[in-house]
């Protein structure tokens, strides 16, 4: 269960801002092709089996922004996007 709250007026949106926590779906498999992207899901499958992970616990961030694009392209993670509403209008994503 996804949680937003917000200080506002209760409509937060999608921030243009990227986002960097990510949640694996564990009802989907697919096997990546580079190296790289292989190595990252193997660390997230170790890691983080089923809790949201940030790209920063990552010893290498290079290397897993290229295993995150190829992860969301097979929809193998669930990003969290950052959300906003008006300035000044907290807005917490559980």
């Amino acid at each position: 269960m996804d949680v937003i709250v917000t200080s506002g007026e209760g409509k937060p949106k999608e921030s243009d801002l990227r986002t960097t926590v990510y949640k694996r779906d564990i009802n989907r498999n697919y096997v990546l092709k580079t190296k790289s992207a292989r190595t990252f899901f193997n660390d997230i499958i170790n890691k983080f089996p089923v809790l949201a992970f940030s790209l920063r616990s990552f010893d290498d961030e290079i290397t897993a922004k290229i295993g995150v694009k190829e992860c969301l392209e097979h929809e193998l993670l669930t990003p969290y996007p950052v959300m906003e509403e008006k300035k000044d209008d907290v807005v917490a994503h559980f």
